[in-house]
This record gives C-alpha cells, structure tokens and sequence, in this order.
C-alpha cells in the first residue's frame, strides 16, 4: 500500500491530536501500543519523499510508450482517495 502525504501527515496529526505521540501518552492505551505508534510515525518520517527507482521505472515506461493503466485501476484509485479523504 503507499500512503499519500496527505494521509501521512493526516495520521500523524491525529497521533498528535489523541497524545499517542509528543510529550504525553493517552492512558488507555497500553505501552506496546504506544511502542508501536512510535515506531510507525518513526518510519514513516524516514520514509524518502520520492521513491526514485519507481520514477526512473515509470520514466522509461513513458519514455517508450509501454506505460499502460487500465481504466478500472484508475478508478479504484480514485474511489480509494475519496475514502480515504474522508476518513481524516
């Protein structure tokens, strides 16, 4: 699965939002989901920004005119960011 900007900063804004991350932890939940949330946002800020072997693929694709999308793949991807627009 790869995760927008958007839907990264939209879970870390509500890891912030319900103290699971920064200075104070929420009591309900345990210290290994705390552990694991830190974990998470932890990895996901070291994520690279770009993902430069998926450009230079597509690039070539491009480049040689064999990038194909279906229609259905496009719109699953579109469904999918209105759901997941909504859910932030």
């Amino acid at each position: 699965m790869q995760l927008s900007d958007r839907e990264i900063q939209n879970t870390i804004d509500f890891l912030r939002k319900n103290q699971i991350i920064g200075e104070e932890k929420l009591g309900a939940l345990s210290d290994e989901e705390i552990e694991f949330a830190n974990e998470l946002v932890h990895r996901i800020m070291e994520m690279p920004d770009v993902r430069k072997e998926r450009v230079e693929k597509l690039k070539k694709a491009l480049d040689s005119s064999t990038y194909d999308v279906s229609a259905e793949d496009i719109a699953k991807k579109l469904v999918g960011r209105v759901f997941s627009d909504m859910l932030r």
